[in-house]
């Protein structure tokens, strides 16, 4: 019967039917809307909107604080790159080995921190770096380092390190579990015949448990670079890019450009300079690692 085949070969259409929904309902169509809005002036609520064509983007090249916003970001890449990649790299071999014991209980304390909600994460860091009462400086005043103890989110030049340590503080444990999975994955074969051989523990480290976790590194790497150009939730919560703009990031001038300022068609610009900036590092990265692969 033509029409059972015909509806045998729709059934497949009919399981991602609903996931199809949801994803161009709300995924494909705010992207459209997105690039839609980025050409237009627009308070978000006024049924009017005026078309300005590429001025908003000519702004954003000219606005000072957007590109100190970006140069932010590239800061906080490298430092949530090299901070929670490297010290769950270092975890990670010391748990996959036989030098700790209790190994069970080390990695779930380890990687409870990235479990934990954002907020509760910012609370709590807020507390931390609390001028009056905060752990760091009462630390310092126990020891007479009186000169030490100052208001960490409250000074330009220490705002975004601080920020740092807490938004590396809850990465560290997932790049630590995903290196000691792929730790455990290596053939012990490699290691047996490289012992026969006569090389030490340093040379097999070096020759092949790094070079057979350079997938994995790239993996973590890239998820790191593209989670480090949308970091928002912590810097929102902990300073709301203050003060004085010293701790802004591209999402979160965005965001207050789009909901606090209300002008969306800039902030939808801002946003779709982010995404072409994710997109653009992505590929590079990934091309890059495809080379020396």
């Amino acid at each position: 019967m033509p029409f059972i085949k015909k509806a045998i070969r729709f059934k497949p259409l009919l399981f991602i039917a609903p996931a199809l929904f949801f994803y161009i309902v709300f995924l494909v169509i705010p992207i459209v809307r997105t690039v839609q809005f980025s050409f237009f002036s627009w308070d978000g609520a006024s049924p009017d909107m005026l078309f300005v064509g590429l001025d908003n983007y000519a702004r954003m090249l000219e606005d000072e604080t957007f590109w100190r916003s970006l140069a932010h970001n590239l800061f906080w890449i490298v430092s949530t790159v090299v901070l929670p990649v490297g010290v769950g790299f270092i975890l990670a071999v010391l748990l996959a080995s036989h030098l700790v014991k209790r190994k069970v209980v080390f990695r779930v304390t380890y990687f409870m921190p990235h479990i934990l909600s954002l907020v509760a994460v910012g609370i709590v860091w807020n507390w931390i770096y609390h001028p009056a009462f905060g752990v760091i400086n009462a630390f310092f005043r126990s020891i007479g380092l009186d000169s030490l103890a100052m208001p960490w989110l409250g000074n330009e030049h220490t705002v975004l390190p601080s920020l740092i340590v807490a938004g590396s503080w809850t990465y560290y444990g997932f790049c630590m579990v995903i290196f000691i999975a792929a730790i455990q994955a290596i053939d012990k074969s490699y290691y047996e015949v490289a012992k026969i051989e006569g090389a030490g523990m340093l040379q097999i480290f070096f020759r092949i448990t790094v070079p057979l976790l350079k997938n994995t590194i790239t993996l973590l790497v890239l998820n790191s670079l593209i989670g480090s150009f949308k970091v928002f939730d912590i810097i929102y919560l902990m300073t709301k890019g203050g003060p004085f703009h010293s701790s802004e990031v591209i999402s979160t001038y965005m965001y207050a450009q789009a909901f606090q300022l209300n002008d969306i068609g800039y902030g939808s610009a801002i946003s779709i300079a982010l995404a072409a900036i994710i997109a653009l590092c992505s590929i590079i990265y990934i091309r890059l690692a495809e080379r020396q692969g």
